[in-house]
């Protein structure tokens, strides 16, 4: 027996068996799937009848067993069995076997009365195997150009196919840049396509192409990957710098430009080492026609600086970033500069003063002024002063420089020169540094209390500016002797050169007698706030008729505090510390009304209702003015005004008053105001600014139904 009949017949056995072990796990259902290039056992499960019936019929006639390269065996036998004495010498077996018909029905025993087991088979042709689908992948790569040349050639086993497709990654980026390519066929049936390193992010490493056919169901099938190792070529290009020194410029050029493979745009940072890049500049500079770049840069934009500068070139790719390429040097010197020498002299550390003074002092172009900005290095130039320098007799040129002027600040500070040229034209010359103490600064601002009058209810708050301290800007003074600050009163003053005086005043808390506690808060030119606890001062003022006649009966929160902060003010006259006040707290809010900054001079008896409002945090119950009938227009908005001057007002209500008519109704110009204190025995009991021969806070008392009465305005208090 040959091989390859042994071959054939163990395959046949194994199948055998296979098929048993099948046919008792269910007698129901036979295989119909017969894999590729294999030979196949069909089972079929019939009734014994149903299997004499198919023994009449005879091989290959029995309906629905369709099978293909099949060979039909029994399923009960163990060894495989020849019929008609087959032979399977070598060159005939193949023949043999697809030609010769094999057993066409076998019938099995059919234990414990179970339904005969049939196996059917035909035998036909075996067919031809799949050719494998093959071909040669090829990878070629330009550095210079930054291309990659992919061919697939001497395809095979691809029938059939719909086209052929190429996917091409770098390996750096996993995959995130990959591409597929439609690669064009050629005349030799090989399949090419270009693709560029750039569409890949230019990376270094590593790529991969595979070459992939589309079948006729249009399925991706693969057939073959390559790979190249890549580096891209870095961007470069040639820098130069040129310069004119009798011009003071510099022109700088950028040329071969490679690599900038997308980019947006050339930018050329330059500047001087002796300023440590604090003038440098980034320029955009100009495209020309050779596909190069230049620009011209001015020494006078960099100080003028002598010694060595530096360009570099950048391109901005993609993504906006900058990419640097190249740098190049030059070394310059300003034939026709100014010239001049900083030099620091007495520099005293318990005093933090220093002078400066400028030597060879010389431009071309004449000297002017000689100007010194100078600053601290603590918190950037939010010190910086410009200082005149003083021509000395001996040609040189000096400045005194104290830390006091510079928020006393110590430690290093920047002296700059620079010149006004007789042109006009400012021009900078150089630059120092020195190191400053102050280690006895007075830096301080003091404050305190004298002029104490016990009798006459008075006494003086004094604020001293340190010489070496911050500037003041405004100082409040917060007064008031009631437990629970009910005649708290605040003074506000701007600062009268270092030292400032605040008068205190009974008259200001309703004359209540006791200790006054008295704080001061500094409001500083730098921002800050600084407050001041001066204690308690005992005032026993006399009895007066104004303190006498302060009577309120009203219990409302709001409409209280009113009548109170009116009442404290009963006796300031004009020209007064309080009506300074007034006056003062008026300017404070903006923006002011009508934009009009009210002076000493003027008429204030709105002045004084608004402020009395405002003191209290209540301007918005009646609106803020100095001017009575714009006041009756805001009154109206607010729809608190009564037009009728006949009507009975209330305690907290707003008077008006027109002196040109006395009779009602009263609808002539308003030129008056004041407030209503109280209403008693057909009596309105007022508290008035500016009233009397001299404009006075006084108490003043009118019939309901005055013919002066202009109106009435009734604020919504709490």
């Amino acid at each position: 027996m040959k091989k390859k009949d042994l071959i054939f017949y163990a395959g046949t056995a194994v199948l055998l068996a296979f098929s048993t072990q099948q046919v008792k796990a269910d007698e129901q259902h036979a295989s119909d799937q017969t894999p590729e290039n294999t030979s196949a056992v069909v089972l079929k499960t019939t009734t014994s009848s149903e299997a004499q019936n198919t023994v009449n019929e005879g091989v290959g006639v029995k309906k629905g067993v369709q099978t293909e390269n099949v060979v039909a065996t029994e399923a009960v036998p163990d060894t495989p069995t020849l019929s008609n004495n087959q032979s399977f010498d070598k060159g005939t077996s193949d023949k043999v076997i697809s030609e010769q018909p094999a057993p066409a029905v076998v019938a099995s025993r059919a234990p414990y009365g179970a339904r005969a087991r049939v196996v059917e088979t035909r035998n036909e042709s075996v067919p031809q195997q799949e050719s494998p689908v093959s071909a040669d992948l090829n990878i070629e790569k330009s550095d210079s150009e930054g291309t990659f040349t992919i061919t697939a050639k001497n395809l095979q086993g691809l029938d059939g196919y719909k086209e052929v497709k190429i996917p091409f990654w770098s390996h750096a980026n996993g995959m995130k840049d990959i591409i597929w390519y439609t690669p064009s066929r050629q005349a030799d049936g090989s399949y090419t396509v270009t693709a560029k390193a750039s569409d890949h992010e230019n990376s270094d490493g590593k790529y991969e192409a595979q070459v992939f056919y589309v079948d006729a169901k249009g399925q991706n099938k693969f057939v073959k990957k390559a790979f190249i190792d890549y580096t891209a070529p870095k961007p470069s290009a040639d820098l130069t710098i040129t310069k004119s020194e009798s011009d003071g410029t510099f022109t700088i050029t950028a040329k071969n430009l490679q690599g900038f493979d997308g980019y947006k745009e050339v930018k050329i940072p330059f500047w001087s080492h002796a300023n440590g890049m604090k003038d440098i500049i980034w320029y955009t500079p100009t495209r020309q026609a050779d596909g190069s770049y230049t620009v011209t840069a001015k020494a006078s934009d960099h100080e003028n600086a002598d010694g060595k500068y530096e360009a570099q070139v950048f391109y901005v790719d993609v993504q906006g970033q900058n990419k640097f390429v190249k740098k190049a040097f030059i070394d310059y010197k300003n034939q026709s500069r100014p010239t001049g020498t900083l030099l620091i002299q007495n520099n005293n550390k318990d005093t933090g003063t220093f002078d400066v003074i400028i030597k060879d002092v010389y431009s071309p172009k004449g000297v002017q002024t000689v100007q010194v900005p100078s600053w601290s290095d603590k918190d950037g130039q939010d010190d910086i002063r410009w200082y005149e320098a003083t021509r000395q007799a001996n040609g040189d040129y000096k400045v005194s420089v104290k830390a006091s002027d510079h928020k006393n600040s110590t430690g290093k500070y920047h002296i700059h020169l620079y010149y006004i040229q007789n042109d006009g034209s400012r021009v900078g010359v150089g630059s120092t540094t020195t190191e400053v103490e102050f280690r006895n600064a007075q830096t301080k601002t003091q404050t305190g209390i004298k002029n104490v009058n016990s009798g006459a209810g008075t006494y003086t708050v004094t604020v001293d500016q340190a010489p070496q301290g911050r500037r003041i800007k405004n100082i409040r003074v917060a007064a008031w002797s009631q437990t629970h600050q009910e005649n708290l009163f605040w003074y506000s003053t701007t600062p009268s050169g270092t030292h400032t005086e605040v008068q205190v005043s009974v008259a200001n808390h309703q004359y209540q007698s006791g200790n006054y506690t008295t704080h001061v808060y500094v409001d500083y030119v730098d921002g800050g706030v600084e407050g001041f606890n001066l204690g308690q001062t005992a005032l026993h003022p006399r009895v007066t008729v104004d303190q006498t006649a302060f009577t309120p009966r009203v219990t409302n929160g709001q409409r209280d505090r009113v009548l109170r902060a009116a009442a404290s003010l009963v006796g300031a006259r004009t020209g007064s510390a309080a009506h300074q006040q007034l006056v003062n707290d008026y300017n404070s809010i903006k923006p002011l009304p009508v934009g009009y900054e009210v002076k000493m001079t003027d008429d204030w008896c709105d002045v004084f209702v608004t402020t009395v409002f405002q003191r209290e945090g209540l301007s918005g119950l009646i609106g803020r003015e100095c001017g009575v009938e714009r006041h009756i227009q805001i009154f109206k908005r607010l729809g608190i005004w009564n037009e009728n001057g006949a009507s009975t007002p209330k305690a907290g209500d707003i008077i008006t008053f027109n002196w040109d008519q006395d009779y009602q109704s009263n609808d002539g110009w308003a030129d008056h105001i004041g407030i209503v204190e109280r209403v008693e025995n057909g009596l309105i009991h007022t508290i008035e600014g500016n009233s009397g021969a001299v404009g006075t806070v006084k108490r003043n008392v009118y019939r309901i139904g005055h013919g002066n009465i202009r109106g009435f305005a009734t604020p919504r208090y709490k």
